[in-house]
Formats: C-alpha cells, sequence, structure tokens
C-alpha cells in the first residue's frame, strides 16, 4: 500500500551487526598492540631545595636524565619519581640530600642519598661526584621497569667517610705577594702581607685585618754638574689595620659599619689617616648565590681623618672631614674562574669640588687549590683632592719627590695576589657588603 510504513521486520537484518564487527575489531587490534608495546621510560620530576655554590640542581640532574633515553624529564604531577635535591654548605662542600619519591610497584616508596660536591672543582669533576649517587638511586626505579637495563657492580671504597662535626665560625686569611729584579747595579723588592680573621654567620659576619706592603729600591746615585750628589734609594711601607660588621636584613638588603687606619712611612702621603663608615646595600641576588653572581649597589655614609707628612696647598697639616659614596658592582663565576667589576664614587660631603674619586676596578680570580687562590685585579681612578704644598718640599729629596704621585689627577695601579685561606667549616656563608 502506498505511503505506508515497512514493518521493523522487514528491515535489513545485517545492518548493525556490519556497524558493530569493525568496532569490536579495531578494539581487539588496540588491546593486541598495547600487550605488545615496549614499557615507557621512567618520567622523573626534579625539585630544588636549599642554597647551593654548584650547577647540581637543575643543570647537572637534568644532563644525566637527557643523557640516558630510559629516562625522560617530567612535570611534578605525571612523574614516576620525585627527585627532591636539598643542599647544605659546609666549608668547601656542598652536601647534596636526594631523596627519591617514588610511585612505581616493585619499586621503593622513598630513598635518601648523601653526596658530598667540590665547590671549587670544574663542572666536569663536580658531575663525576654526583653521578654515581644519583644513579644508584634511580636505579632502583629504573629495575622495577626495565630489569636489564640495570647493572650492578660494587667496589671497595679507599677511605671511609669522616663523621661530620658541627663547624667554627672562625677562620684565619693569609695573602702573601710580591715582586722583585736584579741587575748589576740595580736591584728592587716589594712585597705584602695581609693577616685576616673571620667570623662568619648567615645573618652576620665580622672582619679584624692587617693589611701590610713593603718595598726598596737600590740604584746608583745621581751626580749633579756642581758636584751634588743624590741619593736615589728607596724605602717604603704602609700598614692598614681594622675591622667590619655586616649585618643581613633581608634576601636582599643589607647594613653594616667599620673602621680602618692607615700609617706610613715618613715620605708617604699621610702619618696616619682613618675612615670610619656606615653603609647600606641592595643586592639583586639571594646572599651567597650558588653560582657566586652578584648585582647590587650601597651607599656609604662616613668621616675621614688625616695627619699629613707634608702640609697640603691648603696649609692643613691636620683635616677631618665627612665622606659619602656610592657603588655599583658585578661578578659572575664559571667553574674555578671568577670576574668581576665594580664602579665607586666618593666624595667629601661638605665640599664634593674639594675632595672626590670615580674608581673602575675590573678583577679575575682563579681557583688553584683547596685553600690556594690567585687573584688579578686593575684600579683606575680619576681624583680631586689638596695636593702638597710646594715650599714645603724639600728639592733634594728625591724619595719625597717620587712619593708625590698621590696628587696626580688619574691613578692607574694593578695587583697580583696569591691568597692562602683556612675557612670557617661551619658551613655558612656571607658575601654581603665587601667595600666599607
Amino acid at each position: 500500500m502506498r505511503g505506508s510504513r515497512r514493518p521493523e521486520s522487514s528491515r535489513r537484518p545485517g545492518t548493525l551487526q556490519a556497524v558493530r564487527f569493525p568496532v569490536v575489531v579495531l578494539t581487539l587490534v588496540a588491546l593486541t598492540a598495547s600487550l605488545h608495546a615496549q614499557p615507557a621510560p621512567i618520567r622523573v620530576a626534579i625539585e630544588c631545595e636549599g642554597e647551593e655554590r654548584t650547577k647540581a640542581c637543575p643543570a647537572f640532574l637534568l644532563g644525566f636524565l637527557d643523557e640516558h633515553k630510559v629516562l625522560k624529564p617530567s612535570p611534578r604531577a605525571g612523574a614516576d619519581v620525585i627527585l627532591f635535591a636539598t643542599a647544605t654548605q659546609v666549608a668547601l662542600i656542598d652536601r647534596l640530600q636526594l631523596r627519591f619519591v617514588g610511585r612505581m610497584a616493585g619499586a621503593p616508596a622513598q630513598l635518601e642519598i648523601s653526596v658530598d660536591l667540590d665547590t671549587r672543582g670544574t663542572d666536569d669533576e663536580q658531575r663525576a661526584q654526583l653521578l654515581p649517587a644519583f644513579l644508584r638511586g634511580i636505579g632502583l626505579f629504573v629495575g622495577a621497569r626495565h630489569p636489564s637495563a640495570v647493572e650492578t657492580k660494587l667496589t671497595t671504597p679507599a677511605t671511609l667517610a669522616a663523621t661530620a662535626k658541627e663547624g667554627s665560625p672562625l677562620g684565619v686569611q693569609i695573602i702573601v705577594g710580591g715582586n722583585g729584579s736584579h741587575t748589576g747595579k740595580f736591584r728592587s723588592a716589594n712585597g705584602n702581607l695581609n693577616l685576616i680573621g673571620r667570623y662568619v654567620e648567615r645573618k652576620r659576619r665580622a672582619l679584624v685585618g692587617m693589611f701590610s706592603t713593603a718595598g726598596l729600591n737600590r740604584q746608583p746615585p745621581l751626580v749633579l754638574e756642581d758636584g751634588t750628589v743624590v741619593d736615589l734609594d728607596s724605602e717604603r711601607w704602609l700598614v692598614r689595620a681594622g675591622a667590619e660588621y655586616v649585618e643581613v636584613l633581608t634576601d636582599h638588603w643589607s647594613v653594616g659599619a667599620g673602621s680602618f687606619t692607615n700609617f706610613e712611612d715618613d715620605k708617604g702621603q699621610h702619618v696616619y689617616f682613618n675612615r670610619s663608615r656606615a653603609a647600606i646595600e641592595w643586592d639583586l641576588f639571594k646572599p651567597d648565590d650558588p653560582r657566586g653572581n652578584r648585582l647590587g649597589v650601597f651607599y656609604a655614609l662616613g668621616w675621614s681623618t688625616e695627619r699629613y707628612q707634608v702640609r697640603n696647598e691648603r696649609g692643613e697639616s691636620f683635616a677631618t672631614y665627612p665622606v659619602h659614596a656610592i657603588e655599583a658592582f658585578g661578578s659572575v663565576r664559571h667553574d674555578r674562574i671568577s670576574f668581576g667589576l665594580s664602579l665607586e664614587s666618593e666624595a667629601q660631603l661638605n665640599h664634593p669640588g674639594r675632595r672626590h674619586s670615580v674608581t673602575v676596578s675590573p678583577f679575575v680570580e682563579v681557583k688553584l687549590g683547596d685553600r690556594i687562590d690567585l687573584a688579578v685585579s686593575v684600579s683606575l681612578t680619576q681624583r680631586k683632592l689638596p695636593g702638597p704644598d710646594p715650599a714645603a718640599i724639600d728639592p733634594a729629596d728625591f724619595e719625597q719627590q717620587s712619593r708625590l704621585s698621590f696628587a696626580e689627577p688619574l691613578s692607574i695601579s694593578g695587583s697580583l695576589n696569591l691568597n692562602i685561606h683556612w675557612d670557617p667549616s661551619n658551613g655558612v656563608r656571607n658575601d654581603r657588603i665587601g667595600s666599607i
């Protein structure tokens, strides 16, 4: 009959089965493929804690993951293993606690391994110290999923680890340097010796020190046309002594105070010179950046007192006046080499046109060994200060004439020092306000 619906029983019976059959086949194929699929790599999330001085976390640890295809970096939410790396600073080493927290059947739920890294070593040396501890921990988790990917080998250690002891905040530093020359008629020698005592804690630092330089020069005298003999031999020395204290307020702000006094030989500029200042400093990096980087600025306010060997052009044999200074500084470190630069300006507070200076100081420091450093620095200073009174200078005194360079408007100097040190062993550093 036209227009009537066909009964349900009259529809093609194979239509529904035809639709279901491909779905069932695809499902079986997917299940079979999943049964024969290779197990996935171990997904590892790395969490850094503490303030280490090396690149161990995360740089070195991420490098280990990249070097082993059975491991894969992962966000914490989807990780099979979470590795917490916590650093504690102990003298010249970073003690790294590796805590593995697992979410895998057949592997431990938690494992802790401790390793000491030499902060004065190269990147390759530090990686070599860290890798065995990392593999010892992660191997238990890799073995749970990929047993054939783990090999185990036991060796006899050359030494046994010493029991850690509570360290002292006290330290002593000795810096020795010098140079000299010798010919038939000309001889010279110069040297410096610095003795420094330190007290260092994370929130405060104190220093007391003596810094000394000495030199001599021997050469034939100068004979003038009238027969006058001018002695050209000379000797010089300078001793600087004082103390300073620094308090860390926050991660970026610090305050401090210090006072130092210079004493010179009778041909130098001063009988004595004292400068006492208080300072406040802001730093971009947190205290004791683990990579040794610094970038900041500090302002100092204080007082200077001077007694001159020769009166100056203002007729002064003694002067006392307020001073202030501002300095910007920065430094970076790679392995055993540090590079840095500071820009400092200081002036007499009440008469800046009478006494002021601007100094640029680049430096390089190389760590030769555990307790020996080599430092090279250059300083360029543009300055203005009262020079000596010409009437007070003996024209026949060659040594006095040769020591008048302190009044020159431009000064360029360099230094080469060997630093021998015994650091505090309490595992604490404090790098704030280094130029009081």
